[in-house]
């Protein structure tokens, strides 16, 4: 086989993925809309034949709106709108089969090229039994559009960390006894830093559906740092008792100052494993390709020993492991 049959060959498999993906993607979404438009249907002909209307607000809430709104799928909806994407559950669930299938044809069609290119003797005639591998290449394909959603709601956690002084100081300026929580909440929106104000119009908005409680931890869980829960707690209590707790908000306000110098080296760390982990998961795949480019016997030591075979898979949990270890470190940030 020829480089340049050997890159059809290798082009043609990954297509094939790539296709086979899109194919499951797009059937997967009009799947969803079909389901959503026969719930509405069903609930629609409900309402007629007992003589009542449906409720607006129950309208689009079909099979799939309830799946959605609890478990992981609630989990990765509620944080792609922290991360102000404007994209649904459904696009992404849909990148996420075309890349498990680009990886698995990929694989199996990159060991298949492998063995033809660079196995000797009777190497070229044993059958390779790739699904493992194929499935760890899908497996860590299919997980990075989760990890960037991750990525992208630390970054934008981690910002409104460090604008969170400028957060209690712009309180502090609004802040009066007299006024209740939410008039409070109101008036500081308009001057709230940018990073902030998405989640604090959003905090405005929960105070006229929820309970205080309720809308201000859901916040701090929102924001995800231990001076969001500081604030949510000072503002509960001085909506539960009355209490003028203005002297405590530059309390706050001195502490986060003494802590903000930390929190920028901790951030600079992470970024450094962040960009560490990603040149390690591209150097992994180079060191395997150059190894069986330089020798062809590597292919044996790669592909057809059982312990060759089982240090790919071992890399790519690796790899797996330390993107998860990226995710979790950038967690409660300042």
């Amino acid at each position: 086989m020829g480089a340049m049959s050997g890159g059809s060959f290798l082009l043609q498999h990954l297509l094939q993925g790539l296709f086979l993906g899109a194919w499951a993607g797009g059937s997967l979404l009009l799947l969803i809309r079909a389901v959503r438009r026969g719930a509405v249907r069903y609930r629609r002909l409900q309402s007629l034949n007992a003589g009542t209307a449906l409720p607006s607000g129950r309208r689009e809430r079909g099979l799939w709106s309830r799946l959605v709104s609890r478990g992981p799928l609630k989990h990765l909806r509620e944080e792609m709108e922290i991360a102000e994407m404007r994209a649904g559950v459904e696009p992404v669930l849909a990148l996420m089969l075309i890349l498990a299938f680009g990886g698995w044809f990929g694989a199996e069609a990159a060991v298949k090229l492998l063995q033809a290119k660079f196995a000797v003797g009777a190497d070229r005639q044993i059958p390779i039994q790739a699904w493992l591998l194929s499935l760890g290449a899908a497996l860590f394909l299919a997980s990075l559009p989760y990890f960037w959603i991750r990525f992208r709601v630390q970054q934008k956690r981690q910002r409104i960390a460090l604008r969170m002084i400028a957060v209690v100081q712009n309180l502090i300026g609004h802040y009066r006894p007299r006024l209740t929580l939410a008039e409070v909440i109101v008036k500081s929106s308009d001057s709230m830093p940018y990073e902030v104000r998405s989640e604090w119009r959003r905090l405005e908005l929960a105070l006229h559906m929820k309970g205080v409680q309720e809308a201000l931890y859901d916040f701090a869980r929102r924001v995800d740092n231990e001076w969001g829960d500081d604030l949510a707690d000072l503002l509960l209590i001085g909506s539960h008792y009355g209490t003028d707790v203005t002297e405590a908000l530059h309390h706050l306000t001195l502490r986060m100052q003494t802590a903000k110098r930390l929190e920028e080296n901790r951030l600079a760390m992470i970024t450094v494993y962040r960009l560490g982990t990603t040149f390690m998961a591209g150097f992994a795949f180079f060191v395997v390709g150059f190894n069986i480019y330089a020798d062809g016997t590597n292919y044996r030591h790669y592909f057809v020993d059982p312990a060759g075979r089982m240090l790919l898979l071992a890399s790519f949990a690796v790899m797996f492991v330390s993107m998860v270890m990226v995710v979790r470190s950038g967690r409660r940030a300042f």
